[in-house]
This record gives structure tokens, sequence and C-alpha cells, in this order.
């Protein structure tokens, strides 16, 4: 079994205990040490049976006693690039596949992701670094997925799709075969993407336009 503690303790660190338990119930694999969170008023307090242990820089030490590794349990991408480059030296990241989910052999999947109940991520797509698939996304053939993404509930990807660093695809957004969505680049509820999305970008409506707030 191995030891493993959650970075952030709000409602996505939630999902996350209910991810880890859901493994545990096929097979057996962790012991949940508790969260970590800079939030003052969550530390000691205890969040669907786990305690928050003290703020996220307590992630050395715990290593250091337990052998610990982690998994960042935020949404937003740029944090949990911000949580990684917090710690230079540590390579623990666990990647969390809910048992659900299907996913092709010929798929690879990088270091810290996680992968959330009811995906499918078809063949020969590579899926980078601290990645979020949240519950029921739908990754198509050949897709290449970069670092720090975030793809929200329901959303559907199809084949030979390029997302790039740090793209967010909210609830429901789709994109058609053979689009780039940018480093950065934002993608509304509910959008469908049919043309390439510019890094830096915002986007959103059937078919996906520009936003300017």
């Amino acid at each position: 079994m191995k030891e493993i503690v959650i970075l952030g303790a709000g409602d996505f660190g939630k999902e996350v205990v209910w991810l880890i338990e859901e493994i545990n119930k096929k097979n057996p694999t962790y012991i949940i040490l508790g969260y970590l969170d800079d939030d003052e008023n969550k530390i000691g307090k205890v969040f669907n049976g786990y305690e928050c242990l003290g703020p996220i820089n307590y992630l050395t030490e715990l290593n250091k006693n337990h052998n610990a590794c982690a998994v960042i349990a935020n949404q937003n991408g740029d944090l949990r690039k911000k949580f990684v480059e917090m710690f230079p030296g540590f390579n623990d990241w666990e990647t969390l596949i809910h048992p659900s989910v299907n996913i092709s052999d010929t798929s690879k999947v990088g270091k810290g992701c996680v992968i959330c109940a009811g995906n499918n991520i078809s063949v020969n797509t590579v899926i980078g670094d601290q990645c979020l698939f949240n519950i029921s996304v739908t990754m198509g053939h050949d897709c290449v997925v970069g670092d720090y993404v975030s793809i929200m509930s329901g959303s559907c990807i199809c084949g030979h799709v390029t997302i790039k660093n740090g793209a967010y695809l909210a609830t429901n957004s789709t994109v058609v075969p053979g689009m780039k969505v940018g480093d950065h680049a934002k993608v509304g509820a509910g959008s469908v993407v049919i043309r390439n999305v510019k890094d830096n970008i915002t986007v959103m409506g059937v078919p996906a336009k520009i936003f300017k707030f």
C-alpha cells in the first residue's frame, strides 16, 4: 500500500478522495494520509473523513517521514504548475485513473494526472503531465494533450486533436477532428470548436468564436 497526500482540501479534493476510495475498492492500493491546503481555516479540520494536515509546503516533511506520493486536486492548471514548481526535487506525483475508465493500451498518460469516472480514451493518444480529465470525458484516437491541461465533465474531443499546455475546456465542450487548441486557451461550456484556437484566447458558442471580456 502506498501512502498518498492530496494537495487541496476544496470541493475537488473531496472528489479525489472518492476516486482513491473507488480505486481501493477494486484493488487496495493507497493509504490516504490527508490533505494539504494553504487556507488556515481548513488546517486541522476533517473533510469526508480525512484531516487537513497543514499547508502545501508541509509536503516536503511528509515525504521525508512517510515517503508519501502526492496528487494535486485543483482544476486550475496554472496552480497545478505552481505547486509542482514549489517542489523541484519531488518526483512522486501520482497518476490516478478511476477503475471505470476505458483506456487503450496504445495510449500513454503522464505523471500526476487525474482521470475521473466514465472517461473513454481511444487509441494512440498521448496525454502529458498533471492533466485533469473530469467525469465522462471522451477522447478520440491519435490525440496529443500537453501538460497541465484541464478538460471538464462531458467534453468530447474527436480524433487527431492537439490540445496544448495549460488549456482549459469547460463542461460539455466539443472539439471536432483535427483541430488545435493553443497554449492556455480556454473553451467555454457547451462550445463547439470547428476552427483552430490560438494561444491565450477564450472562445465560446456554437460554433466557438473569440470571446472578449
